[in-house]
């Protein structure tokens, strides 16, 4: 077996010079050949290869290592297999601890209780995202039904890094018996009462938010039972459109006065500005924005803005003039109040006034059915 750990190549002039460094340093060479002049080929242990290359002795030479045996294989392969070898360890003991935290909460089954107020009594036991829980899952079940009243069973499972808590809530004996509230304006064409009170009958106008049918209350062995309202009740309503139009209306008509402002602008910067006072009671007021130059060969930008004085002035319109059009805003406005799923059976336009002001209403009568 050879008794050196690489076999160099180096090509350059003065080898003379470089051996007999090499001798006064003690480096013993192997297998020592000339090619060429240019040229020399032989063997060196690791340590005296790592010797003269610090001392900087290959620096005036083109160094090419053809092959590696021995020691220095063997510390390289043994470098890279070390290294293998601890990533691995790492790779383990990171898998370890992550696969042991928790990441994430899911709670499942709730409806009456909120998932926040479930997280923050898992907070108040240390039990949360982001590190080792030491708690088990009996203690965790054990601590959510003793301190929540509306929790009659709760099973936590930890599944990789998440954490699952599945609650059962407590079945409210009670149930919430509202009664049968009118949800709009309407007239009773019908109502048959199974079970409930009302005091309507048929042709009774009912206001929307009205108790149609309320609830009843019985007593059985002592226990008293509030009973469900039980009705089917046909009725009409209508959707209501209205426009108003003032015959006799101001207006602010300009007097053909005005004052300018004007702000002269140079790269966002104010270089210039006339802003005489404006002394007008009323007015309209616009402002342009534009470059004084169109070629924007200097980027100089005016601002104006102009004030026009308004005076106060009455206006007198013909009704019949807007009449047309009013009608069809109040059916616009009705139709788009008109709940879905509904046919509109009747519609009606009314006229009315007071003074100079005018009212155009549109009703749209429709049948709901209403059961409960």
């Amino acid at each position: 077996m050879k008794k050196y750990d690489y076999y160099i190549s180096l090509e350059g002039l003065n080898f003379d010079r470089f051996f007999s460094e090499l001798n006064r340093l003690n480096v013993t060479i192997f297998d020592y050949s000339r090619p060429n002049y240019k040229n020399s080929l032989f063997g060196i242990r690791l340590l005296d290869y790592l010797k003269i290359k610090k001392m900087g002795l290959l620096k005036q030479y083109k160094c090419t290592i053809l092959k590696r045996k021995n020691i220095g294989m063997a510390l390289s392969f043994s470098i890279r297999k070390c290294g293998i070898v601890l990533g691995v360890i790492i790779s383990i003991i990171l898998s370890v601890f992550v696969s042991n935290m928790t990441l994430k909460i899911n709670v499942m089954g709730t409806e009456q209780i909120k998932t926040e107020e479930i997280i923050d009594m898992l907070k108040s036991i240390k039990v949360t995202t982001g590190k080792i829980n030491t708690m088990s899952n009996d203690d965790i079940e054990q601590y959510l039904i003793q301190n929540n009243d509306k929790i009659s069973l709760a099973s936590v499972i930890k599944k990789g890094t998440n954490l699952i808590v599945n609650i059962k809530e407590k079945i409210t004996k009670e149930e919430d018996i509202q009664p049968i509230y009118a949800s709009t304006d309407l007239v009773i064409k019908s109502i048959e009462v199974s079970q409930g009170t009302t005091q309507f009958k048929v042709g009774d106008i009912v206001k929307k938010g009205s108790v149609l049918v309320d609830t009843k209350s019985i007593i059985v062995n002592g226990i008293t039972t509030k009973l469900k309202p039980i009705a089917k009740i046909e009725a009409v309503s209508w959707a209501v459109g209205q426009t108003q139009f003032d015959t006799i209306q101001t207006e602010y008509v300009r007097t053909g006065t005005k004052v300018v402002w004007s702000d002269y602008e140079f790269r966002d910067k104010k270089i210039f500005s006339h802003r005489p006072s404006v002394k007008f009671e009323s007015y309209d007021k616009k402002e342009y924005n534009n470059y004084v130059f169109n070629n924007m060969f200097l980027p100089l930008k005016l601002s104006k803005t102009i004030f026009y004085e308004t005076k106060e002035k009455t206006v007198e319109y013909n009704f019949e003039d807007y009449e047309s059009v009013l009608k069809s805003e109040s059916k616009k406005i009705a139709y788009e109040k008109l709940p879905n799923g509904v046919t509109v059976e009747d519609e009606k336009t009314y006229i009315s006034n007071t003074d100079s002001h005018y009212y155009v209403t549109t009703y749209l009568e429709y049948t709901i059915n209403i059961e409960g």
